[in-house]
């Protein structure tokens, strides 16, 4: 056998390389990871969206007319007043008029207002540190506030467009402000001068509350202090001079200054301000959605409480229907539990569908 050095053939020091050649590299394949938040999305919406019972733009009789063979539909023919040829007589078909009566016909609307306080933080973004998670997806990743309310707002969102129902989105921190469509969070700031309105976009809104960035970059960035009564006026003093037959309004929070009864009532009936929860549910039903966690599931159901008393001692009337809580379940299979389901329901007032949510009783 040979030894190392020149001259030597492979099958002699099978060690030897006849000639050098460049190793390439190849760069890895980028790998994106899943969204969580649409994730969860796509898991619920098939079990928990519905659409509405009938047309949203019912037509009822009125009337009779007569019927011509050859400019009118056959479906229109009453057929007990046609007659076989060669009598004549007068074959009739019903006038038809648009009904506004049943949901179905309305112009509906949904209103959507979210806490955005630094309290809604935590979960998977650095920028919240010392507030706790709101839970965890089925697949691991830590949940905080806003982003259940994302989740939330997009199932919200998709259920208004099943009924064609328009809608708007707000936030409240320190002041209350537009989120979409006119968003106006802008350089740190809340711009309080800039005034939502009605929207049709639903696919470009949900896309825009599933997508998962940073906190700081986050539609409900959360932030500041916690001012409901803010969110409230804002919402009610953009909404003047838009015509609804109905609308619905969902605010999400984590109970901010709720914590009494006496604190609740300030934030829900202030009277400095120029609105109020009474001038929003002139409107339509105004339901108050407290999240929370696992770890503190006592303080979410107090401040639920809270408002429920508020509202009932204020209309003096059983207003248990008008709050609910919740916090994110995961089942031991990795399955949602009560997630998100009595918000849809919320979303499905206007479309006329029977939910099982205790009634919130119109003023």
């Amino acid at each position: 056998m040979g030894t190392f050095g020149g001259g030597e053939r492979y099958d002699d020091n099978p060690f030897i390389f006849k000639e050098a050649s460049e190793y390439i590299i190849q760069p890895q394949m980028k790998l994106d990871a899943a969204n969580p938040l649409r994730a969860m999305y796509e898991d619920l919406a098939p079990l928990l969206l519905r659409s509405p019972p009938s047309k949203r733009f019912p037509q009822q009789p009125t009337g009779r007319k007569e019927w011509d063979i050859l400019t009118d539909p056959i479906s229109e023919l009453i057929y007990t007043s046609a007659v076989p040829d060669p009598i004549i007589g007068q074959t009739l078909q019903r006038t038809m008029r648009p009904t506004v009566e049943g949901k179905e016909g309305l112009a509906t609307h949904l209103n959507i207002l979210v806490d955005c306080s630094g309290s809604m933080g935590g979960g998977g973004d650095s920028g919240s540190r010392g507030v706790g998670m709101y839970g965890v997806s089925p697949d691991g990743f830590p949940l905080g506030g806003y982003h259940l309310a994302q989740i939330c707002t997009a199932m919200m969102i998709a259920q208004a467009e099943i009924a064609k129902d328009s809608f708007s989105v707000w936030g409240f921190a320190g002041s209350g402000y537009a989120v979409f469509p006119k968003g106006s969070y802008q350089d740190g700031r809340e711009n309080v001068s800039v005034r939502n309105e009605p929207s049709q976009d639903h696919k470009g809104a949900i896309d825009y509350f599933l997508d998962l960035v940073s906190a700081d970059q986050a539609p409900f960035r959360p932030h500041n202090s916690t001012t409901m009564k803010n969110g409230i006026n804002k919402v009610a003093e953009d909404l003047q001079g838009y015509e609804f037959d109905q609308s619905v309004t969902v605010i999400i929070m984590d109970g901010g200054n709720c914590g009494s009864i006496s604190g609740a009532k300030d934030e829900l009936f202030n009277k400095s301000l120029a609105y109020n929860d009474e001038d929003l549910r002139k409107m339509g039903p105004v339901f108050y959605v407290v999240l929370g966690s696992p770890y503190n599931k006592p303080q979410m159901e107090r401040f639920a409480q809270n408002i429920r008393d508020a509202l009932s001692e204020h209309y003096k009337k059983n207003m248990e229907g008008c709050c609910l809580d919740f916090y994110l379940q995961i089942d031991e299979n990795g399955d949602m539990l009560e997630f998100g389901g009595a918000l849809v329901q919320m979303a499905q007032v206007n479309a006329g569908l029977n939910t099982t949510l205790t009634p919130c009783p119109r003023i």
